[in-house]
């Protein structure tokens, strides 16, 4: 009793690896990822904001700590919170006050939004919000729309690439003159 008394609080349970299909059934834990992988996008904003940092935010959460660290393991308690729908409904709260400290009241993580390149229309974007895709690899956020919709590459990624390239054809600085 007293090693279930430990472990019940500790994130030690991989439920991909345990049931990979669980995710398929129990839609409360579905809605718990999403929301642990939005908080998780959210703390890089916290993280450099010195408002978030005074207010410690990201204390919400000090105890399920393990939420902003990875949204791949789980506690005991954890999963009893999510059967009694209370973990949902701390999560959901919690998701709340950051994306509004981030969207609303903070200038400093407002600037921080993205807008997308595509389509050029709408309000500034992050890449926690429900309508938005982010490039897997430069980060740049989108309307899911636009993104799913234009089939050439991400212009961002298309940018870098075209940067890099006239980086190693310009020639150096001639040494003669």
């Amino acid at each position: 009793m007293r090693y279930l008394a430990l472990m019940v609080s500790r994130p030690v349970l991989r439920l991909r690896e345990v049931n990979p299909l669980l995710f398929n059934y129990v839609e409360e834990l579905v809605e718990i990822r999403k929301l642990r992988q939005d908080i998780l996008l959210m703390k890089p904003y916290f993280i450099t904001c010195k408002e978030a940092m005074e207010a410690r935010l990201l204390l919400q959460l000090q105890d399920r700590q393990h939420f902003v660290e990875s949204d791949e393991t789980y506690s005991i308690q954890d999963l009893l919170d999510a059967h009694t729908g209370r973990l949902g409904c701390s999560l959901t709260e919690t998701h709340t006050l950051f994306a509004k400290h981030i969207k609303l009241d903070c200038e400093r993580c407002q600037a921080k939004g993205f807008v997308c390149e595509l389509c050029r229309e709408g309000d500034v974007l992050f890449p926690f919000d429900s309508h938005t895709s982010v490039c897997s690899d430069c980060s740049a956020v989108f309307h899911r729309d636009c993104y799913y919709d234009n089939s050439t590459t991400c212009p961002k990624c298309a940018r870098l690439t075209l940067r890099k390239q006239s980086l190693f054809q310009e020639p150096g600085p001639d040494l003669d003159a």
